[in-house]
């Protein structure tokens, strides 16, 4: 600030802030540089045409608002910071545990799965197709009319022709069958969480079955 510590002439704070701006090349202000201007200004008015009052009254607002963002903002940060970490804490004490989180695909064990789909309004029929990770359909399931709501489906983990499937990963895909009308819907599934990791976007659940969800997308804790 030593660029405008002495500037004869300059009784408002536009003036300072056009000369603060022009020494320093920058056209932001911060807090430090706001304070400095407003001291200026009441060094360098002139005594016989004092600045107005209610201008020095609105600087001063103006640095009071100033002041409590940036505090604002620091305690903001810090809350954030503590709950990030709370919540994946929180995450932690799943691992291990199966939950209901909407994926399409799932490990079986060779005992069957059982899931829900999401049907979004009315339909004829629902369908949910199971396949192998190699992407060849093994199971058709025919759950019949549906409304609006979760339609919950059970596999027993055999394929059409009534023959166990061996453990593994499987996709599953549900979807109304109404000729025109068809649409796909989300399916929920039960996974066993493996481990939990933190990115940008928040706390995540990778599951047993490959795929990776947000914690707060967990429906049941199973």
């Amino acid at each position: 600030m030593a660029a405008v510590d002495n500037i004869p002439g300059i009784r408002s704070l536009s003036d300072l802030t056009a000369a603060t701006q022009q020494a320093s090349g920058s056209d932001k202000l911060g807090r430090d540089e706001f304070l400095t201007l407003m001291v200026q200004q009441l060094k360098n008015q002139d005594p016989m045409n004092p600045a107005d009052s209610q201008n020095f009254l609105a600087q001063l607002a103006q640095f009071s608002t100033l002041e409590g963002i940036q505090n604002l903002n620091t305690s903001v940060d810090a809350m954030a910071t503590q709950l990030k970490a709370t919540t994946t804490m929180q995450a932690t004490a799943l691992v291990g545990h199966a939950v209901l989180v909407p994926t399409d695909q799932v490990l079986m064990q060779g005992n069957g799965i059982s899931g829900n789909v999401n049907v979004t309004d009315s339909t004829q029929n629902v369908e949910v197709d199971i396949s192998n990770a190699s992407g060849t359909l093994v199971k058709r399931l025919n759950l019949g009319a549906a409304s609006a709501g979760d339609v919950n489906f059970q596999w027993d983990g055999t394929d059409d022709a009534g023959n166990p499937m061996p453990a593994g990963i499987y996709k599953v895909k549900a979807l109304s069958n109404d000729g025109s009308n068809a649409s796909a819907y989300t399916v929920d599934l039960p996974e066993l969480v493996m481990s939990v990791s933190l990115d940008s976007s928040g706390v995540k659940l990778n599951l047993s079955g490959g795929s990776t969800v947000a914690a707060s997308d967990v429906k049941e804790i199973q």
